[in-house]
């Protein structure tokens, strides 16, 4: 499989248009014809991931960590230029990975065995759409297809949504015109408006599709971005727990199963047998959605936590660290990458420079 048909399935997996405007995502290192039958699969593109790409015979490393982050003036990276010389791409998936619909925050909550309830923040890259387009009445069935089939009409977990009214519409045509509905000067015409939302990343395709589909030479159509984001995508997400349980046990089991062998838990004066029904988690660092987590859950369960942070949370937070909250994602990334036909390789935890390298004395 050549690298620009994995880029063509991660749009569907993890569109890359989901990004922050400061993050760095997609093809980092290699070409868009290169050939690839093995990838591996690594939190972050460090020397042992190289290594072990190459001596596992993978064409391409799948990173969630950029490698690239900052714009570079020259190529004199010994870990870049490895890479070029064995012929290894690297494609990164970070924040849209973050906020996709089967996103990092989702594995991480089957991991721990919570069940989703809901959507932390609907913060993403993409911006949202507002399609409106004009058809003659008998049509709408045909234009509503084909918007669907191009990506319209998503909002939240609910597809295929649209708005259907009677309107009436006037014109008048110039000599060169072909109209669909021919009628005398300035006469009206009975027609259906069709509105749908629309993410912007797949706006193009959908107004082709319209256009396809649409008997008019110049179909009457607009749209415009709205404020609101769509619901389907976001960082963070709030839970429940498999069973309602006391704060400490809950802290205890987090830690057992992300394999983490040191957490904080910070209990906001709260007793350790506080029961905890209502959880937000975010995978990495999460401090910045302290306020969010605040107004929906009870507790908060994220990484990196910083000293500032936990002294303005009035609710109980457990820190378990970058590195394990965001681990379970990669076997997410794994049985993507298997799911399009390739084979997969992914780094143990105990082979990452964080567990090998970081002492706790």
């Amino acid at each position: 499989m050549k690298i620009h048909e994995i880029m063509r399935s991660i749009d569907n997996f993890a569109p890359t248009t989901l990004a922050m405007n400061w993050d760095n995502v997609g093809l980092m290192v290699g070409q868009r014809d290169w050939e690839v039958s093995k990838v591996y699969v690594t939190l972050d593109v460090t020397p042992t991931a190289v290594e072990e790409a190459i001596s596992k015979g993978c064409q391409l490393i799948l990173s969630h960590h950029p490698l690239i982050f900052k714009a570079q003036k020259s190529i004199t990276d010994p870990l870049l230029i490895k890479l070029i010389q064995n012929s290894i791409a690297v494609i990164s998936l970070h924040t849209n990975f973050d906020v996709a619909e089967d996103s990092v925050n989702h594995a991480l909550a089957q991991a721990l065995g919570f069940t989703v309830i809901d959507r932390l923040t609907e913060e993403s890259g993409a911006g949202y759409q507002h399609l409106v387009v004009y058809c003659p009445v008998g049509h709408e069935d045909r234009i509503s297809e084909a918007a669907w089939n191009a990506g319209a009409g998503k909002i939240g977990s609910y597809h295929n949504c649209a708005i259907k009214h009677e309107v009436t519409g006037y014109f008048s045509v110039e000599e060169r015109s072909n109209p669909f509905v021919r009628k005398p000067e300035g006469s009206s015409v009975q027609e259906t408006a069709l509105e749908f939302m629309c993410d912007s990343f797949k706006l193009h395709s959908v107004l082709k599709a319209i256009k396809i589909a649409h008997p008019y030479e110049t179909p009457a159509l607009y749209h415009f971005p709205v404020s609101n984001s769509n619901p389907a995508y976001g960082l963070g997400l709030v839970c429940k727990p498999e069973q309602e349980s006391g704060l400490h046990e809950l802290a205890t089991r987090v830690k057992e199963r992300l394999g983490c062998p040191h957490t904080k838990l910070w209990t906001a004066g709260k007793d350790l047998d506080t029961p905890i029904r209502k959880i937000a988690i975010c995978g990495g660092s999460g401090g910045t959605l302290l306020a969010a987590a605040s107004a929906k859950a009870e507790l908060f369960i994220s990484g990196d936590i910083t000293y500032h942070t936990f002294l303005d949370s009035r609710i109980p937070i457990i820190d378990v660290g970058h590195f394990y909250t965001e681990y379970p994602a990669l076997h997410k990334l794994g049985a993507f990458i298997k799911g399009i036909g390739l084979a997969a390789e992914i780094m143990q935890p105990e082979k990452h420079e964080y567990s090998r390298f970081l002492s706790l004395p």
